[in-house]
């Protein structure tokens, strides 16, 4: 009937996360703190053999909001349409996570990475100027999306080219500016066994930021012998400076950051992980890099439950910061 169809269509999951820190920078952190980080739950919707639906709404740090004051976040994380012609061409239109680097497509999606929290070189918020916070790059994009997989012998080639409204005070439904969010990711697979090797670019005038212009390159690499897992990812942002009244000055900020990362896999159950993190937020600057260290365990209990546990050793040039550590446990769930 009507209603078995439809179950057929749809296609729901998602994913939980949930986790204890301490650390040794301040009474709060030494006494440690728990944190019900997210709760996601994603839909996709086949149409047709060629229309489909995707959304994701994301429940974050327990929220709870009322008239006049709240906790906690609840968003939509995308929401959008997809046409398939083919591997090779499909189009993509709505709010999507921005498909850059490893990881930004899986954003917070913990149980289908190693870590509790992704490699902060490159995910992590930084400062863009103004006293704006967030990722080099967009983490959502409202807009149109190309992207296919390509095939020539034993080479393969993943694209996507996007065009949105970039970030701005409500990027999901205008544009403040004349320009336009664009960008690109490139992964290839060349025919030598679990190399895989990316590239991802983004460009905007940030409207959150006086307009400035920002955009970052990204490098990425990930190879697998047998059990070990290696991987490494590159960025470049350069982003326009602006003056006291939040003004471009045509005057840009040369930023570095990368990560590398190895894991080994033991008895499909238990993977160890080392990661070494730098990032620079202005090469032009003397001593002002950070620096971090992450060693940590994941332990697959089922297919669906990970425990994950993980120190972190955070190190500064800049004498106005404060090395410390971190320890973190965490449970990721996918259901």
């Amino acid at each position: 009937d009507v209603y078995k169809r439809q179950e057929k269509k749809i296609h729901t999951f998602g994913f939980f996360d949930f986790e204890t820190e301490f650390n040794n920078i301040d009474d709060i952190g030494e006494g440690g703190t728990f944190d019900q980080h997210h709760l996601n739950f994603l839909a996709n919707y086949i149409l047709d053999n060629h229309f489909s639906v995707s959304t994701e709404i994301e429940w974050e740090h327990g929220p709870f909001l009322t008239a006049k004051s709240g906790s906690g976040k609840i968003y939509l994380a995308k929401a959008f349409v997809t046409y398939k012609h083919s591997d090779a061409f499909s189009i993509k239109a709505g709010k999507y996570l921005t498909p850059f680097g490893i990881y930004n497509e899986r954003h917070d999606a913990s149980p289908t990475f190693l870590s509790t929290f992704l490699p902060q070189s490159i995910y992590g918020s930084k400062n863009l100027g103004e006293g704006i916070e967030d990722r080099v790059f967009a983490k959502f994009s409202t807009g149109v999306q190309i992207l296919g997989n390509l095939y020539l012998k034993d080479w393969e080639l993943r694209y996507q080219v996007y065009i949105g409204n970039g970030r701005g005070p409500n990027e999901s439904e205008s544009d403040n500016n004349e320009n336009k969010g664009l960008g690109w990711r490139f992964v290839l697979t060349p025919p030598v066994n679990s190399l895989v090797l990316g590239t991802s670019y983004y460009m905007d005038k940030n409207g959150l930021v006086g307009n400035s212009k920002q955009n970052t390159v990204g490098l990425d690499v990930q190879y697998d012998i047998s059990k070990l897992h290696l991987e490494a990812e590159y960025i470049f942002p350069k982003i326009e400076k602006v003056n006291s009244l939040n003004n471009p000055t045509g005057e840009y900020r040369k930023l570095k950051g990368y990560y590398m990362q190895g894991s080994y896999s033991l008895f499909e159950k238990l993977t160890p992980f080392a990661r070494y993190e730098f990032f620079d937020p202005d090469i032009s600057i003397a001593k002002n890099a950070e620096e971090k260290v992450v060693l940590g365990l994941n332990f697959a209990a089922t297919l669906d439950v990970y425990l994950k546990g993980e120190v972190h050793f955070n190190q500064y040039q800049a004498s106005s910061k404060i090395d410390h550590e971190v320890f973190v446990l965490s449970i990721a769930v996918a259901f």
